[in-house]
């Protein structure tokens, strides 16, 4: 134990000794040089390359708006009544064709039935199904059809 406390403490006292015979005959050169910069408010900065470190910034590029591409999915509305058979048969044909539906019940929505009313105002039968913009009374598949085939206007 005592001679691990007097190599520890030899050690300790000729260590100053031996980095300054090592540094006396080596002179310390930097390898790169510390540059100072200041930006136009007045920031101060320091870098190796003399460049800040700050990445530049972009100018937003003003891109064009263009109006979105035309859908190809055709806009079929139907007003149905949800007692009604024949509404139900041609809200199915639509699901089982996937094509999307813009459903109103003329019970359970005025609004809906003011604009049946509006849209066909000699018809009270079901459904009045509208596909991009041909007006179909009743339950017509071939119709439907079609409707649906014809590309959007």
């Amino acid at each position: 134990m005592r001679i691990n406390q007097l190599f520890i403490f030899l050690l300790m006292a000729s260590f100053p000794l031996l980095t300054q015979a090592v540094t006396e005959g080596s002179e310390f050169v930097p390898e790169t040089k510390v540059h100072k910069t200041v930006d136009s408010e007045g920031k101060v900065s320091f870098s190796k390359s003399g460049f800040s470190d700050k990445k530049p910034v972009k100018k937003p590029v003003k891109e064009e708006v263009k109006a979105p591409p035309k859908s190809t999915a055709p806009k079929v509305d139907i007003y149905y009544a949800s007692w009604d058979p024949y509404s139900n048969k041609a809200i199915v044909f639509f699901r089982e064709n996937h094509v999307v539906v813009n459903a109103y019940d003329i019970d359970t929505d005025p609004e809906a039935a003011a604009r049946k009313k509006k849209i066909d105002p000699n018809f009270v039968g079901m459904p009045l199904v509208i596909i991009n913009g041909d007006v179909i009374r009743g339950v017509d598949e071939k119709r439907y059809r079609d409707a649906l085939a014809r590309p959007p206007q």
